[in-house]
């Protein structure tokens, strides 16, 4: 799918893909910090005009998120910016680390992982009625 608009930032590169659905994209070998995620939801704000998005996370080879981060990523101020995330999954490894987000730190919006970007895209086009 084409992206509406592209911004690249320090860890992650941003797609935005609709008018709702972001594609946060964890550049190959790197660990998002808390300042990473900050740094992502203020450019999200930014574009959505501090409107709720549906985020589509996928990491590159040898990316992870910190233990801070992934708390951060459950918290409230995350919950204020997104309605529901779908997580891909490329390999077992990123399986555990986000089956352990999901089970360990609880966000309190839907989430799901995936094994591709159209069945994620899918499931969260069906989640828009989230957005208020």
């Amino acid at each position: 799918m084409q992206a509406l608009r592209v911004i690249d930032l320090r860890a992650c590169t941003l797609s935005f893909l609709t008018d709702d659905v972001v594609h946060a994209h964890f550049k190959d070998g790197m660990t998002g910090a808390v300042t990473d995620l900050k740094e992502m939801f203020a450019a999200i704000a930014r574009e959505r005009g501090g409107h709720k998005a549906l985020l589509m996370v996928s990491f590159g080879d040898q990316a992870a998120l910190t233990n801070d981060a992934r708390n951060y990523a459950s918290g409230e101020d995350s919950n204020r910016h997104f309605a529901a995330d779908a997580i891909i999954v490329r390999d077992f490894g990123h399986q555990m680390s986000a089956n352990a987000f999901v089970r360990v730190n609880k966000p309190q919006r839907p989430i799901r992982l995936f094994p591709d970007e159209e069945s994620a895209m899918a499931w969260l086009l069906e989640q828009r009625g989230l957005i208020t």
